[in-house]
């Protein structure tokens, strides 16, 4: 079910004092496909156990000749403090297939935000390269503005890339940056982006007044730390922009999944379709999905564990699904996607496709 893949590092590039990118090739043989606004799944082995930790592409396929993924220091991460401090050009890494939901509309649209914040500025990157860079692009005369929020000017991952492209498309590219320990700087606002200042922002940008015709033809992108996304989602909102157009991209994975109560007297049926191979497995009422095969030794794709990455989505085609996020549970059954890693089954047999 789960593609593993084997990466070369050919270089590793420093983008700000505790951010670098890594350039990779696949030392299998195999290509590596990936799309604008997806990530990569790196694998590692930490006291016996194997870990996984995902990294957002900078790149993008056709303008960038081979992919790389930027990687920001976090404190007391430890992969990514690993990567930074001891991963070296010539280095393997062990990853899965490319994954993610992040992805541009695929038809023009009139308007593209996109609000990030420190390495949230990562896949938008990836974005912005299609937008303004490839050749095969359906949005070539779509607007875009980018609201990217940092300590200061060189704490701004990709900041230099992004000026040149404010120099050379005024007319398609606006950028604000907002500082919270510099001043004066160029494009920049010495301000922390809130709920006031996004709304005077829009009703400016959008002369004060936004037209229903502008509403269904804005869509809004946000990477950013969960407090940051969720005022900003609350703002969109307010304004009357359409939920199904926000989309968001979360780093850290939610820990406040409830656990629950595993009869293992109760069972119920899964079965797993893949490229290649169909898989039957048992789960016990209580158990998730995901973790039910992972204890029969069965490789589902998965990363978070948490239903923030979509790694783990399967298509369900049979039976019904209870998927319990962290503010509420949804009951789906056949046509509907559903996250196995918080999914648990309710009928007495399910049926799944993966890589849909």
């Amino acid at each position: 079910m789960e593609q593993r893949r084997r990466l070369r590092i050919l270089s590793k590039i420093p983008e700000t004092g505790d951010t670098a990118t890594f350039v990779l090739e696949p030392a299998d043989g195999l290509p590596l496909h990936y799309r604008p606004g997806q990530y990569l799944t790196l694998l590692f082995q930490s006291n016996g156990r194997e870990k996984r930790r995902a990294y957002s592409f900078s790149t993008c396929p056709g303008v960038d000749a081979l992919p790389a993924i930027t990687v920001k220091r976090v404190v007391n991460g430890e992969f990514s403090n690993y990567l930074l401090r001891h991963v070296q050009a010539g280095d393997l890494l062990e990853a899965i297939d490319p994954n993610g939901l992040f992805l541009l509309p695929e038809k023009q649209v009139d308007t593209l935000f996109f609000i990030a914040a420190g390495s949230g500025i990562t896949p938008v990157f990836s974005h912005l390269k299609m937008l303004l860079q490839s050749r095969e692009n359906a949005h070539r005369n779509t607007k875009i503005v980018l609201y990217y929020a940092n300590r200061d000017s060189q704490s701004t991952i990709f900041k230099a890339q992004i000026d040149r492209w404010i120099a050379e498309y005024p007319a398609r590219f606006k950028c604000i940056y907002f500082f919270s320990r510099e001043k004066n700087a160029e494009h920049a606002l010495s301000r922390h982006l809130n709920n006031e200042l996004l709304e005077q922002l829009l009703l400016a940008y959008f002369q004060e007044k936004i037209t229903p015709r502008q509403r269904r033809n804005t869509w809004f992108y946000l990477c950013a730390p969960t407090a940051l996304m969720r005022m900003a989602r609350m703002t969109l909102r307010t304004l009357d922009f359409p939920d199904e157009h926000i989309r968001q991209e979360t780093f850290l994975p939610d820990t406040r999944l409830p656990d629950r109560i595993i009869d293992t007297s109760k069972m119920h049926t899964i079965l797993a379709q893949g490229k290649n191979e169909r898989i039957e497995f048992q789960t016990y009422e209580g158990e998730t999905i995901l973790n039910a095969a992972l204890r029969q030794g069965i490789a589902l794709p998965y990363t978070c564990k948490s239903g923030v990455c979509f790694t783990c989505l399967a298509k369900c085609t049979a039976g019904e699904v209870e998927v319990a996020f962290v503010d509420s549970t949804r009951r789906e059954g056949p046509g509907s996607m559903v996250n196995t890693c918080i999914g648990y089954a309710v009928s007495e047999q399910v049926e799944l496709v993966f890589g849909v």
